[in-house]
């Protein structure tokens, strides 16, 4: 088997969108969801009706002397993926200097859990991932300054911008070019050993460089539960019901790595939690178990069972397992992982070993 697992970067979105007015000028919000809600389909980045955030903030003096809170886990809805609302609108207060506004979605994360609404420092309760229904977004930091249009003066909307705080994973598989004359089939897959449960924190520095190479929130998940998932678990579910054929990679090659040509989905946008791989030969490794079947012509069909370890898949699509590892699901990242299978038949050669001449032996009859 080749293993070599590739990265794809996400393409961030975004839009604008009204705001509430009352008599006067009330804080409003809009947002862009640049890297994963319940509402909108998992894998993209796009909000929808249904979609909802909790949003903390506080008012201050430039010399942060008199913080006062304004918003505390307060949720805010759309029911149409444009438009924003919230009940008791707060509003604009010129007294103070400037505003800091924090915010996690779905607001469900922030209510549940502990969120200081000065720091943006997030605890969250214990949160178990399906695989399909688990897409936790957080805020990066925004300060709005009272002398800096087009917010505070101009009592415009807040633009809060959004990163994905889980991980992305597809699995695919393909066969090498050798198996061009046979039938490759798949019966069974399953990822076991998988970190699924787990609490998520973010301090209050929010200056992380991970997201797309801008700056955001600092999180880290500490699991607490392992589990398993299989090809119906991801976003866009995968039938193994009945075996699948498996394509050809036509341009691979095991001695020069090169983009993928050909593969066929085991697991589909699967929605996980960042976590580290755990070593091969260590504790508890993150692995994935596959069974395939390899039918040629004239030949009778033989099945096989694979366990691979995901600290072992790297970068490149070769036959060298010694490149450097991905070792690791990062929040925010979408990651392919391929799987090749590859075979050569068992081909004979004969010769006859010739004989070995020896010394003469005597004997004399007198």
């Amino acid at each position: 088997m080749i293993l070599a697992v590739a990265a794809i970067a996400l393409v961030a979105c975004s839009r604008t969108f009204d705001t509430h007015h009352g008599t006067d000028p009330a804080i409003g919000f809009n947002t862009w969801a640049e890297h994963l809600t319940k509402a909108r389909t998992q894998g993209t980045s796009t909000f929808a009706s249904g979609d909802d955030f909790a949003v903390y903030g506080y008012k201050d003096m430039s010399d942060d002397s008199d913080p006062n809170t304004v918003f505390d886990d307060v949720a805010v809805s759309t029911t149409d993926g444009t438009t924003w609302t919230y009940t008791t609108p707060r509003f604009w207060d010129s007294n103070y200097d400037k505003y800091i506004f924090y915010a996690v979605s779905p607001a469900s994360v922030g209510t549940g859990g502990t969120v200081d609404a000065q720091t943006g420092e997030i605890t969250s309760a214990s949160i178990t991932f399906a695989g399909n229904d688990n897409d936790i977004l957080v805020a990066d930091k925004k300060q709005v300054d009272k002398g800096s249009a087009p917010y505070f003066n101009n009592y415009a909307t807040v633009p809060l911008v959004f990163n994905h705080v889980a991980s992305l994973v597809d699995f695919k598989v393909k066969k090498a070019s050798s198996l061009s004359a046979a039938t490759v089939t798949v019966s069974a897959f399953g990822l076991s050993d998988i970190d699924k449960t787990g609490v998520l924190t973010v301090d209050d520095d929010y200056n992380s460089d991970i997201f797309g190479g801008t700056a955001g929130p600092v999180v880290t998940w500490t699991p607490s539960a392992k589990g398993t998932y299989g090809p119906a678990d991801g976003v866009n579910s995968v039938s193994i019901d009945s075996p699948i054929e498996i394509a050809e990679d036509t341009a691979f090659n095991p001695e020069s790595p090169a983009t993928p040509a050909a593969s066929t989905y085991l697991i589909n946008n699967l929605v996980v939690m960042p976590q580290v791989f755990r070593a091969s030969d260590g504790e508890n490794p993150q692995k994935l178990t596959i069974t395939y079947k390899i039918a040629v012509t004239g030949s009778a069909d033989i099945e096989y069972t694979g366990t691979l370890y995901l600290a072992d898949f790297d970068f490149d699509d070769d036959a060298d397992q010694l490149d450097s590892k991905v070792g690791r699901w990062m929040p925010g990242r979408h990651y392919t992982f391929f799987i090749t299978l590859d075979a050569h038949k068992i081909d004979f050669s004969a010769s006859i070993t010739d004989w070995t001449l020896v010394n003469g032996y005597h004997y004399l009859i007198n």
